[in-house]
């Protein structure tokens, strides 16, 4: 007897349609991942330049220095930052530039608080102190007061200084900050014209300004 061959059932359009769909939520999902990763990627190579990494900054409490700015030894980043900021920088070989976003407990300067900034005797090194806005711009007030340097400022008598920070005057070395918002101080220290070298630099960063929250209203 000769055998009746069967042949196979054809898919039915349901299960056609279910593989599609799979097929199409693989690849939309393949193509979220890959944009959600550009996007992080992005996003972290805006943040090192703006603001840095380990790798291209160095902190001292709320002080940030990019050390090789001016450098022919610069890393991508800081030549990145240098060209972000369309300012030119003094080279880390001829001055130390350090920025402050926070106070010295970690909380945001901001133009609604008063702050005290307590400096040690720079033994004669020639300095400025000066808060901007966090454009970079100096901040515009009645008093046309932007900065206090190491010729300006009103020394305690054993050579360190105070400056306060706030949008009310007050006496002695005060620094207006308006209605800026959100604020940045900038410290700088000139090296002598017979430089420094690493360990004298590495002990001069340990006497950075303290910069201490009043209060804010």
């Amino acid at each position: 007897m000769a055998s009746i061959g069967l042949e196979p059932a054809a898919p039915s359009r349901l299960s056609v349609l279910r593989a599609i769909v799979g097929i199409i939520v693989r690849a939309v999902t393949v193509v979220l991942v890959v944009m959600l990763a550009i996007g992080a990627g992005l996003w972290s190579s805006r943040y090192m330049i703006a603001r840095g990494s380990p790798l291209s900054v160095a902190t001292y409490g709320p002080w940030q220095q990019w050390p090789r700015i001016g450098r022919e030894s610069a890393d991508p980043y800081t030549k990145a930052h240098m060209i972000s900021t369309g300012k030119l920088r003094i080279s880390s070989d001829s001055a130390g530039v350090f920025e402050a976003r926070t106070d010295s407990e970690g909380a945001r300067l901001h133009s609604s608080c008063n702050y005290v900034v307590t400096g040690a005797n720079m033994h004669g090194l020639w300095w400025s102190i000066g808060v901007f806005d966090t454009r970079g711009n100096l901040i515009a007030n009645d008093a046309d007061r932007y900065e206090f340097t190491a010729d300006t400022i009103a020394p305690n008598p054993n050579g360190s200084f105070v400056v306060t920070l706030g949008r009310d005057a007050r006496p002695g070395n005060w620094l207006p900050t308006s209605g800026a918002g959100r604020l940045v101080l900038v410290f700088t220290v000139l090296d002598p014209a017979t430089g420094l070298s690493s360990e004298e630099r590495a002990e001069r960063n340990k006497d950075l300004p303290i910069i201490k929250r009043e209060g804010c209203s």
